[in-house]
């Protein structure tokens, strides 16, 4: 499922919804929340929920409670225990048939954080899940659908704790003062991550909420003092000044029948300081509402010394089962569109926490818009399965249905699919036509730039679907502009389709192979469709060397291979570079997340004195900068650059960490300089140029072979310019420009005063890759720059400054920061 939704977003069969929203799967990554550490001691202590007790006392035999697996990283014995201990807290008071997969990393956090954690990833219209259009955290998803979404390798909940604060690592609950309880913090931080988050935010006086313009389903239930959901566009427009005003108004609540009928009929207060606070406003009940020591305290925005909770309280047990923890489930396969008139049974397998109500089971359904009919879905003998007809509606019909059902225990109607969000009218519907099929199928395919000629023959893999379904997929492919038989591909699950690539042996490196995928349906006069048609590059390694120099002037012979990439001279350059697409492409892959990378194809052999194993060049980097205060690694850095190698081709690992706008302060004014809603409009210009240091003994030992490529990581927020890259220099032979020059007398300028043109002359004495002429103002701004011949004897280089302003200037010779420099004075 995990690939369908990440990949392409296809669904089985259409759905009708009032809003025009579409309702297939997706996902996107999430953010996390974090947690503050209170210097006050508090002295309390909230013992363990009785169903943890029982759990332990009876060492889970016959206990329905959740599966919850860690992956633990740089933590203490007595720590882990401490984690674990809170995790099984959790495990007892949760239903769920999937596992829910943590990791866990202890490791130092920003001064007063004690910790941050939240899902990994959101999910959307997956079956089974209560609202349609509606992000829900994949540890929820996964237990409303009943499925694994996230791969196997891949966690549900990301978290970090600080492990630098003065912990205290017992599970008794007996935290001393000045210590501060890890048990409490790591269930508060879980809480986060199985659900209790939002994603409401405001920026420069404006409110906003959800992924995608799509509301988290933790938010749909947050209301202002006069009952109105904050997601409601109808009354909050979203983004809008309005909705900030109600997002710090100090009155916000989370509207739950379940938590008002625990709690006197009164809606839980949710934390709203005039003032917002990135990942604590919203997502934390009212700290003066609920104190330290009150069962309701574990999910307030602070933790105190001496504070120990170690229960989630009834009021965050009630909301949980409120978004969907204590649920009844729909499961249901859409009928297709059919050429065939006839009678249609409609499945569902309904599954309760609970139980169902008697009779409550329930289709709706119309025809061609009419008046809606509604019949009983009756058990059929096999497990939780139930079934009703809708009489053949003819040819030419189309017919709408949902199917519903209730629960003993809470009372509450669940449909399918999903209800509408707070502020929509109408309710989602499924949709199946009958007739002649004009309906063209869907094919999706992620394709590579290039191939190691090592990797042949190559798995192609394709995700296919249409209304009435799918006849064949094939492979349409030439080499070297020579057409070749189709391939066709194999149906390996309910969407996918794989075949191989060059198994006839009939491709080789430095081949160029073109191809598209096109696939056909079954209705009576074939409907076909296809992608776009990709090129593919068949490379291979060259001999790994000692040193590199390249100016980037072009890719001939062919160095660098990849995606998103060229080496260009975009207006306003003076010379060509390694650039990125400008702008850069927001994510739009696995998790809505891209990954655009440059591939040096010359290995290189590191050297054993780590002050010659350098990785210099000169870079522009204007892509999107994270959070105020976030580190490489984290979900809310955003989108960065990043240099890395690898030893095998597969596993690759950062010289060093990544980057992005915030790494020169130019740099990010020039990205603020100029913003369009989310996007920076800002264009890269020579001045913005600045030299960068990397060293390969930093990841890899002396006499290493090292493959290396440059990586702009996007996701799917804003985006901006994006990454220029000159005079690339590795482990260069070549080294003491400057001294070089100086030993062979230097440089000259003339004439000098100058009306705006001038002579740069000087004598190599040896071959000088990467020589440039850098032209910069008393500012320090680059006006010019200009690679000049790099082979030995006299250098004469004409610069011309004639469209400048008078004044002074400052003339440099050489290769990155290893220049020699002087001054001339334009008078005209």
């Amino acid at each position: 499922m995990k690939t369908l939704l990440l990949l392409a977003g296809l669904s089985a069969a259409s759905v009708y919804s009032s809003n025009a929203q579409d309702l297939k799967p997706a996902s996107v990554p999430a953010r996390r929340t974090v947690c503050y550490a209170s210097r006050q001691n508090t002295f309390t202590r909230v013992a363990p929920p009785e169903q943890f007790l029982r759990v332990r006392a009876l060492k889970g035999r016959g206990i329905d409670a959740a599966n919850v697996t860690v992956t633990y990283t740089g933590f203490t014995p007595a720590a882990k225990e401490a984690f674990q201990y809170a995790v099984d807290i959790w495990a007892s008071l949760l239903k769920s048939e999937v596992p829910i997969h943590i990791n866990a990393n202890w490791t130092p956090l920003a001064e007063g954080v004690l910790g941050s954690a939240g899902p990994s990833t959101y999910y959307r219209n997956v079956d089974g899940v209560l609202q349609s259009n509606v992000w829900y955290p994949v540890a929820l998803a996964e237990k409303l659908s009943g499925e694994q979404l996230n791969a196997p390798s891949e966690a549900d909940i990301e978290a970090r704790f600080s492990s630098t604060f003065n912990w205290y690592l017992g599970t008794d609950g007996k935290t001393p003062a000045g210590q501060y309880d890890l048990v409490t913090v790591v269930l508060h931080e879980l809480g986060h991550g199985l659900g209790f988050v939002d994603a409401m935010d405001v920026q420069e006086g404006e409110g906003s909420h959800g992924y995608s313009s799509l509301p988290v389903v933790y938010d749909t239930f947050v209301e202002n003092a006069a009952e109105q959901r904050l997601v409601d566009k109808t009354i909050f427009p979203n983004p809008s000044e309005a909705l900030a005003q109600q997002i710090t108004s100090k009155e916000l609540f989370f509207d739950s029948p379940l938590a008002r009928a625990v709690n006197g009929n009164n809606r839980p207060k949710l934390y709203a300081p005039a003032t917002f606070e990135a990942g604590s406003s919203v997502a934390h009940l009212d700290e003066n509402l609920y104190p330290a020591s009150n069962v309701n305290s574990l999910m307030s925005p602070q933790i105190g010394a001496a504070e120990a909770i170690h229960s989630p309280g009834p009021l965050v047990l009630k909301m949980f089962d409120e978004m969907g923890w204590f649920a009844t489930t729909i499961h249901h396969t859409p009928l297709r569109d059919t050429e065939t008139a006839q009678d249609f049974v409609v499945k569902a397998i309904i599954k309760s926490d609970g139980t169902v109500q008697a009779g409550s089971a329930k289709l709706v359904y119309s025809i061609n818009g009419g008046t809606n009919a509604t019949v009983s879905l009756t058990a059929n003998g096999n497990a939780n399965e139930y079934s009703a007809t809708i009489p053949n509606p003819g040819l030419g019909a189309t017919v709408r249905y949902a199917l519903s059902v209730a629960d003993q225990e809470t009372g509450r109607t669940y449909l399918a699919p999903g209800k509408a969000a707070p502020g929509v009218e109408g309710e989602p519907r499924y949709e199946f036509r009958v007739g002649p099929d004009k309906t063209v199928p869907e094919v999706a395919h992620e394709a590579p730039s290039f191939l190691f000629e090592s990797e042949l023959p190559y798995q192609i893999v394709a995700l296919a679907d249409d209304n009435i379904g799918i006849s064949k997929v094939e492979v349409e492919y030439s080499v070297n502009g020579v057409a070749r038989p189709a391939i066709t591909l194999a149906k390996t699950d309910e969407f996918t389709y794989t075949g191989l690539l060059g198994a006839a042996g009939d491709i080789k490196a430095g081949d160029i192979v073109t191809y598209r995928i096109v696939a056909e349906d079954v209705a009576a006069a074939r409907n076909t469709t296809s992608t776009p048609t990709y090129t593919l590059s068949i490379v291979k390694l060259k001999e790994a060397q000692v040193s590199y120099s390249n100016q980037l002037d072009s890719n001939s012979p062919l160095d660098f291979v990849g995606n998103g990439f060229s080496i260009t001279q975009p207006d306003g350059f003076s010379s060509p570079a390694i650039h990125s697409l400008h702008p850069y492409p927001d994510g739009a892959g696995p998790n809505s997340e891209s990954n655009f990378i440059y591939q040096l194809l010359v290995p290189i052999k590191v050297r054993e004195a780590k002050a010659e194993a350098t990785v210099r060049f000169d870079e522009i980097v204007l892509v999107e900068p994270g959070a105020t205060g976030s580190v490489f690694g984290s979900p809310d850095f955003f989108d960065y650059v990043v240099v890395e190698g690898s030893e095998n081709g597969t596993t690759w690992v950062p010289l060093a960490n990544g980057y992005d706008s915030r790494a020169s302060a130019v740099w990010r004014t020039a990205y603020n300089s100029s913003i369009s809603g989310d996007n920076s409009t800002a264009v890269g210009t020579p001045t913005l140029f600045r030299s960068r240091l990397l060293n390969l003994r930093n990841q890899f030992a002396g006499g290493d072979v090292v493959q290396l490529r440059f990586r702009l990581f996007a996701d799917a927020g804003a985006h901006g310019w994006g990454w220029a890259i000159d005079n690339l220099r590795i482990q260069d032979a070549v080294t003491g420009v400057a001294d070089e020059l100086q030993a062979t007398g230097g440089f000259s300028v003339f004439p000098n005063p100058t009306s705006g043109r001038f002579t740069v002359q000087a004598r190599l004495a040896k071959a000088t890759p990467g020589l440039q002429v850098v032209v910069r103002n008393v500012l320090g701004q680059e006006v010019l720059r200009k690679a000049v011949r790099e082979t030995p004897g006299q250098l004469h280089e004409t610069i011309d400054l004639g469209g400048l302003a008078n004044g002074l200037y400052l003339v440099s010779l050489g290769t990155g920061a290893d220049v020699l420099t002087k001054r001339v004075m334009v008078q005209k």
